[in-house]
């Protein structure tokens, strides 16, 4: 599905209804007109013409109806009167926009529509909401769609508007831009094209028709945690509580305790998938592969889930009331969502290449996990890594060819030096060994084939924080 977004205007239909063509479309040349109020819907009209599946998204800023001029065009005279009584006391309306803006009957040809909050003084009314706000309400709407399977290609078309909105819409298509990248490694094709669209300009011209405009934006994501070192490692995810703050709503005794509870399950459940994230990412980053075989990552579908969670709960504060907003942490929303769509796109790759649970008397075969990690460093674009786990690998081949078949689990401190007894493991030789250390990491052989695993004793714990110190 092919969705464009244009804020909406509610303009006086006698002159609202303006002539569109496209001329150029992806460097074809095309004709193609229509009339409407809004570019979007004749856009939308030509991509279907095309055989795509196309819809219009027209946002309205909650303080559109809060226009004098308003009741001089609305029809029929019973929502004129609503419209006064809103004019003297808007509380109601801005406790349930939605369904007044519905019955006004302007830019019908809209498929949906997304109301959001306003800022400034309209009509003696005072709307005091966030610009981060406003961002993320559009933003969620972009990234829900996408995951439920509706979103394919995204059009932004910035012809109206005021100025806050449309930075708005555009800060927000930039975040979904980095999400989608950071969910698909794999296949960029599933990664949405993002256009800007726009007419010529029309107040103030004397032009019969105008041109709609579309523009493809280029973004790139790379392989960088969106959660940094010091929160990981210092903060323990310490920002997860401005998403899943402790209530304080007036509640005592049992009632608080339960709600309490409530809030730090799914702050708990949360922070499980940022630190798995972190986890994945830093073993991927550092190069310490055999790591990732002991892991017990999320699904797809409960990472996903978790983002509609998310979601959900902040749209929850966002909907109770229009007349102010409540200044959601929008870094901290931000950094959430990017590591779970980062997380579902490691986990892909991984799921891709079998990189999972394995049978501990077995152990992972060397060459097997070397043409594995040969890929996964391809797709992540991270190509020194294989160099370096190359090097690794070949040092111990070269050590193992000098010996008899080792026909049963070994320290590799013993292989490497039999004189030394085990001691501690020691984090700048795990990863200047790609994650080999000679302390933890047991050998054995078949023939040429070299299986590969931890000893059972190793404090994965103590491995994590080196992981999450390590986080760049």
């Amino acid at each position: 599905m092919k969705i464009v977004y244009q804020v909406g205007r509610l303009d006086n239909p006698a002159i609202a209804i303006k002539k569109f063509y496209i001329k150029n479309f992806n460097g074809e040349i095309v004709e193609e007109s229509g009339e409407s109020e809004l570019s979007s819907t004749v856009l939308r009209d030509f991509l279907r013409k095309r055989g795509c599946k196309a819809k219009t998204v027209v946002i309205y800023p909650v303080s559109i109806v809060l226009n004098s001029r308003l009741p001089e065009y609305i029809q029929p005279a019973n929502l004129k009167e609503e419209l006064a009584a809103i004019f003297k006391d808007p509380s109601d309306y801005l406790k349930n926009p939605d369904e007044f803006i519905d019955r006004i009957d302007l830019e019908r040809c809209r498929d949906e529509k997304l109301i959001v909050h306003s800022l400034g003084e309209y009509m003696e009314t005072f709307l005091d909401a966030s610009y981060d706000d406003i961002v993320l309400e559009i933003l969620f709407d972009m990234i829900e769609r996408y995951l439920k399977g509706e979103l394919e290609d995204l059009y932004l078309d910035i012809s109206s508007g005021h100025n806050i909105y449309i930075s708005a819409i555009l800060e927000a298509a930039r975040h979904f831009a980095v999400f989608s990248n950071l969910m698909n490694w794999l296949d960029e094709s599933k990664v949405p094209k993002i256009c800007i669209t726009f007419s010529d300009p029309i107040i103030g011209s004397s032009a019969k028709s105008f041109e709609i405009h579309i523009q493809q934006q280029r973004f790139t994501a790379f392989f960088s945690s969106p959660i940094k070192r010091k929160e990981a490692a210092e903060y323990n995810f310490s920002f997860l509580r401005n998403i899943y703050p402790d209530p304080d709503n007036g509640a005592k005794g049992s009632e608080a305790a339960k709600l309490k509870q409530q809030v730090r399950e799914k702050r708990k459940k949360l922070r499980e998938k940022i630190e798995m994230f972190c986890l994945l990412f830093s073993a991927i980053k550092n190069n310490v592969p055999l790591y990732l075989y002991y892991q017990h990552y999320h699904s797809v579908d409960e990472i996903k889930e978790e983002i509609f969670k998310l979601i959900e709960h902040a749209k929850g504060q966002l909907c109770s009331d229009y007349q102010k907003s409540p200044n959601l942490n929008k870094r901290a929303y931000i950094d959430a969502i990017l590591s779970l769509g980062f997380y579902i796109g490691i986990v892909n790759v991984l799921e891709k290449h079998n990189i999972t649970m394995f049978c501990q008397d077995t152990g992972i075969d060397l060459d097997l996990l070397k043409r594995s990690f040969f890929e996964i460093y391809s797709t992540f674009r991270v190509p020194t890594n294989y160099v370096m786990l190359s090097n690794e690998i070949s040092n111990t081949q070269k050590i193992l060819e000098q010996m008899d078949d080792i026909g049963s689990w070994t320290g590799l401190y013993k292989i490497i030096d039999s004189g030394k007894p085990v001691g501690e493991p020691i984090d700048r030789n795990y990863f200047a060994h790609s994650g080999f250390e000679r302390n933890i990491t047991e050998i054995r052989t078949e023939g040429s084939t070299i299986f590969v695993k931890y000893a059972f004793n190793t404090n994965f714990n103590v491995i994590n924080c080196w992981l999450k110190d390590r986080i760049e």
